[in-house]
């Protein structure tokens, strides 16, 4: 991954690095329903821990995900 991008809210560089996180992993919703983090689209990868590559902007806190 590349640090060349600039935030998309503050223009500031942006770092890289990962979101990671537990089974079932991350998903994207468009909003909360019954099924919690079971259903939705996964943005992370792996078997027992998840990641997935992110870029953070060190001045606003923005955290942008780029697709696989």
């Amino acid at each position: 991954m590349t640090d060349e991008l600039s935030c998309p809210l503050c223009e500031s560089a942006m770092e890289s690095g990962q979101i990671v996180g537990r089974s079932p992993g991350v998903k994207f919703k468009k909003s909360a329903g019954l099924l919690g983090d079971l259903s939705g689209v996964p943005v992370t990868q792996g078997f027992f821990n998840h990641s997935a590559d992110a870029l953070r902007c060190r001045d606003c806190g923005t955290v942008v995900i780029p697709g696989r």
